[in-house]
């Protein structure tokens, strides 16, 4: 009998605890809130239903948007120890957006209780169009871009779209946000290839619904011109071209200023360098003599045109077989290697400029020459320079103002170390000074 008296006696306190935690939970959870929007102003408020400590509350706020930039003013103010008054205001040019406002784990002035809420604001606006990006220059393959002041439901969006020709609509994926959508904008690509330097005539329709709901009051009237195609105006070398360098920078001047441009070499991609409406490269690497080569042309002009692809085709210069010339190459190790002909007849380890100071690359021919210098500008000297082109030179292992090799860089020979010129072991650098002549073809590359 005692102990079902236990029992009972346990079975009523396991239910108040029961009735408390529901309380508890009950007060955790349940507010009252009342929600009053005007465009682009929201005012929020929450009846706690307990005291709350106000001091800090901000720190428990967060809002968000599906707008990866948007951005809000949030003014907090209690009118009472349980009530909190939220003024949320849209900033920016892109009204209309749904924010999600939370609240989570604010402190009441009650022991265990911490208040949480998650609420969605919806702003209100009329839809308008405020850009029409690349209007003026179309691509022919698109796509063509509206610019929207809120964000537009896309259901039936190709009923209040209407065209000369056919297009297909998208939203606007923004690839540095993972992808993120931007329905703020409408991507529109033709489904068929439109016309260069031509005009067509776009029509959004009244009726247009954006995501909070509002419009679009009156038909929107747009002319579009497309771009026009671009096309080359010259090459280097020039078409069927004899006598060309081994390492020529080939280059091609464009109709249009370009974005980009594919160019490939012996069927190989080359990397390209792009100013204004002319393009240039340097070959992966030396060609061969007395060859034939093809190198394969398309511009992109800035408006997303591409030429039609054009061959340059050229001829390299032949190499009499006692002709003596000098390669340097700047790939993972260094060095100098003295040609007669197509054989090599000799390699020597070098070290060429470091990235922040670069040699320079290209076809020279030997200058001038001397048997030692010394620059005040980097404090530091070497033996028997000879000039490649303007300050760039082959010379000895660098010394210092008493004249002693530094040991530092002569540990670097092999790698990239210098100012711009072409280092090599003294003993190299005198062999080269004596036996190299003026007028020698210099190839340096990477």
């Amino acid at each position: 009998m005692i102990f079902l008296s236990d029992l009972r006696k346990y079975k009523n306190i396991f239910f108040i605890i029961l009735i408390l935690i529901g309380i508890l939970l009950f007060f955790q959870r349940f507010n009252l809130i009342i929600t009053d929007i005007d465009g682009d102003m929201a005012v929020i408020k929450i009846n706690f239903l307990v005291p709350m400590k106000h001091l800090g509350i901000e720190k428990n706020i967060n809002i968000k948007s599906h707008l990866y930039n948007s951005k809000f003013h949030c003014d907090l103010k209690w009118d009472s120890a349980n009530v909190l008054r939220v003024n949320l205001k849209e900033i920016g040019d892109f009204k209309g957006q749904k924010a999600i406002f939370t609240i989570k784990g604010a402190e009441s002035k009650i022991p265990f209780i911490n208040k949480s809420l998650s609420l969605n604001v919806q702003f209100q606006t009329e839809p308008k169009l405020i850009k029409v990006e690349n209007g003026k220059n179309v691509p022919t393959d698109g796509p063509l871009i509206l610019q929207f002041n809120t964000p537009i439901d896309f259901k039936n969006i190709e009923e209040y779209i209407q065209t000369d020709v056919k297009f297909d609509i998208r939203p606007y994926e923004i690839e540095a946000y993972k992808k993120h959508i931007d329905y703020c904008k409408l991507v529109l690509y033709p489904k068929e290839k439109l016309k260069n330097e031509s005009n067509y005539l776009l029509v959004i329709k009244k009726g247009l619904k954006a995501q909070c709901g509002d419009i679009i009051k009156e038909d929107i009237k747009i002319q579009i011109t497309t771009a026009p195609k671009p096309y080359i105006i010259k090459t280097m070398p020039n078409q069927s071209a004899k006598w060309v360098a081994l390492y020529p920078k080939i280059s091609a001047e464009m109709s249009e200023e370009l974005s980009d441009a594919i160019v490939t070499m012996e069927g190989i991609k080359q990397k390209v360098k792009i100013k204004g409406n002319k393009l240039e490269f340097l070959p992966w690497d030396l060609l061969k003599p007395n060859k034939e080569y093809e190198v394969i042309v398309q511009g992109i002009s800035k408006h997303g045109e591409k030429t039609d692809p054009y061959i340059i085709k050229f001829t390299t210069m032949p190499l009499k077989e006692d002709e003596l010339w000098v390669e340097v190459v700047l790939k993972d190790k260094h060095e100098v290697l003295i040609h007669k002909g197509e054989e090599v007849i000799k390699r020597m380890p070098a070290s060429g400029g470091k990235p922040e100071e670069p040699s320079v690359l290209g076809t020279f021919y030997i200058q001038d020459r001397g048997p030692s210098f010394f620059s005040p500008r980097f404090n530091e000297g070497a033996l028997y320079w000879v000039r490649i082109v303007d300050q760039f030179l082959f010379h000895g292992i660098p010394r210092d103002n008493h004249w002693n090799i530094i040991q530092s860089e002569l540990d670097k020979i092999g790698k990239p170390a210098s100012h711009g010129c072409i280092r090599m072991l003294d003993e190299d650098a005198k062999w080269f000074y004596e036996n190299i002549p003026h007028g020698t073809m210099v190839i340096i590359h990477e």
